[in-house]
Order: structure tokens, then C-alpha cells, then sequence
């Protein structure tokens, strides 16, 4: 919250009599919490892309293609990291604005990994055997949400990336193959990884010497920047590898919307415009913590430098990440997938078994859009 504070604040002095309040709310419910309750609140909202749907569905969000110019938005989508911008376009009409990008990621300890690997894991099978010779210090967030993130990756990397489609496994043996390989790593991983979300995690792997690797994980700058580090600093870099290079990540990040019952809307999406141009980005965002959708933030050295390298490190992954579908219905599932994953687990269910769960639940929640 601190950079869209910091924003408000540098918006209130080029546009004076304007103020905006930021509320924050807890990371589940950026997650799960209806886009609608939302917006009947707010002027302004940072959502997560697949809610997009949602959007397009209820009429709750105002089409930012009809309060900006066409100029702007075609300048944010040639700026965009990824398809960070792509991910807010819906149904023809431009939901959001990226104004934070992220997905998943791998972060290293290298004091800690030198002790018996000359660097981080590149593929999936070296993943597996740095786990088994660092038993417990290889961990893997897997709380219900991140679980369900790290399978969609995996699904993607295997190139059998899930879609809104008659089927939620593109591949019924590749997704097999990646709910086998998570069940594989659970036994070696730390013992606390199945409770784990991104910052707890990462506030463990800074703040003591469990943890030495992670291949999946939400990167946040804030814990590799000189500035910013917590106890120790960690190093973000590219997914492993499973067989088509560091792609397939699911895309993350935030945008900032704009509620279609707001008497101020044309104010507020003047702000998002504002906050998502390449110079707020750089000389706003990014100092005040965040981390940029400006793929021309990403590229500039000192910025790289400063976020302890990053954007170097990790951008190959980002500019191949995998978007998730974005229909109404699927936030809903994503969120009872993640638990049965996450169950699955936990309690060592055969992958044969958790696909079929999945797959009935996708069929539910799909069907449910036809009625």
C-alpha cells in the first residue's frame, strides 16, 4: 500500500483539492473477496486480474477505454512488462491499468545454496536434487492459493497451460506430471511449506537460515533491495525449466480500476493514467517500495541496481509468464481448487485422484456460467 499512498500524495500536488485514501486489506482477500462488494465502496480499486470477468459480467467496473484516450492506452500496452497490461483486457474493453507486475518467480539464500550447489536450479530435476541434499531447507509455498498457482505454473511450464476450455487440464497427463511432481517435493520440503503464503515465507528465508531455495514464489523487491532488505538480502531469479525454458509462471500483479457507480470517475482513472505512465512508475512507485509494470522500468540499469538486480534476474520468466483464464466463474474456482490441492497434499493423495477432483469442480464451476 505504501506506493499507491506515496502516489495520492504526489497526485494531490499536481492536481490540488484532490485527495484519495487508500484502505488496505489483507492479501486472501485481494485474492477471494467479491469484486462487487468492492466496488459499490470505492472510487478507485488495485485488483487482480482475474476478476476481470467479473467486471465484464456485473458492469461493476467503468471501461477505462471509455474514460481515457486511445493514445494512453496504446502507450501503456507498448510499455507493458509482459502481458501485464494484456491481462486487464477483456471482453473488448480495457479494465484496469497495470500498475504492479509480478508472478511467480525462484529466490535463492547463495550463502546458504554454496554449500552444496555452485548455483540455483535450472530445471525441475535439479530442484528435486538440491531438495534431497538440503533436506527441509527447499521450501514451496503452498498454502490453498499459492498451491493452486504453483500447479497452474507447472501445467503451463509443461505446455498444457489451463484455459476456460471444455477441460481444466489441457493435458491430462502433463497434469498429472505436475500434481506428481509437487507430491514428490512435499516430503523433502520445509516442514512449515504447506502453511506458507509468499511473505511468510520469504520473511522466514531473510530472517534465519531455514531456507536456502525457492523455485516458485511471488517476487517482492522489497526483500532483495540494498534499501529495503530485511535481515539478509535474497536474490530473485528465473523459474526452473521444464523443458521449454523459464515460461509458464503465472502472472500476477495488480491494476488500478475504476468503479462504474463513482461520481468521480473521470478523476479517478486520470490518476490510474498518471500512476501507470513510465516517469510515475520510476520516480514514484518504484521508490516508494513498488515494483513497476513499466516494462522500461524493468530495463533501465539503475532501477535493476537498486532492486539488488531483480528485473534482471527474473525477467525472462515475466515476459514468458502464462495469464489464467479470466471468465466470471473463475475466481470462485481457482479459490476451491487451491483447497483441494493444498488438501491433496497434505493428506499424500494419489495425482490420478486430485485430477479428477479438479476436474469435476471445473466442470461445476463452468456449467454454472451456462445456467
Amino acid at each position: 500500500m505504501g506506493p499507491m499512498r506515496a502516489a495520492a500524495l504526489a497526485w494531490g500536488e499536481l492536481r490540488p483539492g484532490i485527495a484519495i485514501e487508500w484502505s488496505a486489506r489483507p492479501l486472501s482477500a485481494f485474492n477471494d473477496q467479491p469484486l462487487e462488494e468492492l466496488a459499490r465502496r470505492y472510487d478507485l480499486l488495485v485488483i487482480d486480474h482475474p476478476f476481470v470477468g467479473t467486471a465484464a459480467q456485473t458492469g461493476c467496473l467503468a471501461p477505462l477505454d471509455e474514460l481515457l484516450p486511445e493514445p494512453v492506452l496504446v502507450e501503456r500496452a507498448a510499455d507493458s512488462v509482459g502481458r501485464s497490461h494484456d491481462s486487464y483486457s477483456y471482453a473488448g474493453r480495457q479494465w484496469a491499468l497495470a500498475v504492479d507486475a509480478a508472478c511467480q518467480v525462484a529466490v535463492a539464500r547463495d550463502d546458504l545454496l554454496a554449500r552444496c550447489a555452485e548455483r540455483a536450479p535450472e530445471t525441475w530435476e535439479e530442484v528435486r536434487v538440491l531438495a534431497e541434499a538440503l533436506p527441509q531447507r527447499v521450501a514451496l509455498p503452498l498454502y490453498p492459493t499459492d498451491a493452486i498457482c504453483s500447479l497452474l505454473s507447472l501445467c503451463a511450464s509443461l505446455g498444457a497451460a489451463a484455459t476456460d476450455g471444455d477441460s481444466f487440464f489441457s493435458d491430462t497427463d502433463a497434469g498429472e506430471q505436475a500434481l506428481s511432481l509437487l507430491a514428490g517435493l512435499v516430503p523433502l520440503l520445509h516442514g512449515e511449506s504447506l502453511g506458507f503464503n509468499p511473505p511468510r515465507a520469504l520473511d522466514r528465508m531473510s530472517d534465519s537460515d531455514e531456507i536456502a531455495y525457492m523455485p516458485l514464489v511471488f517476487g517482492y523487491t522489497n526483500y532483495s533491495r540494498p534499501d529495503l532488505a530485511r535481515r539478509t538480502r535474497l536474490r530473485f531469479v528465473d523459474i526452473p525449466s521444464a523443458g521449454q525454458g523459464p515460461a509458464g509462471s503465472v502472472l500476477g500483479g495488480a491494476g488500478l480500476a475504476v468503479s462504474s457507480s463513482s461520481p468521480l470517475s473521470a478523476e479517478a482513472a486520470a490518476f490510474a493514467a498518471w500512476a501507470t505512465s513510465r516517469e510515475a512508475q520510476a520516480a514514484v512507485i518504484f521508490p516508494a517500495g513498488g515494483q513497476p509494470a513499466s516494462r522500461s522500468a524493468w530495463l533501465d540499469p539503475a532501477l535493476d541496481a537498486a532492486s539488488g538486480g531483480f528485473f534482471s534476474g527474473t525477467r525472462a520468466t515475466i515476459e514468458a509468464a502464462y495469464v489464467r483464464p479470466r471468465a466470471a466463474w473463475w475466481p470462485r474456482f481457482q479459490e476451491e481448487a487451491g483447497h483441494a490441492v493444498a488438501r491433496a497434499l497434505r493428506e499424500r493423495e494419489r495425482p490420478a485422484s486430485v485430477a479428477a477432483v479438479l476436474e469435476r469442480l471445473y466442470l461445476r464451476h463452468r456449467a454454472s456460467s451456462e445456467v
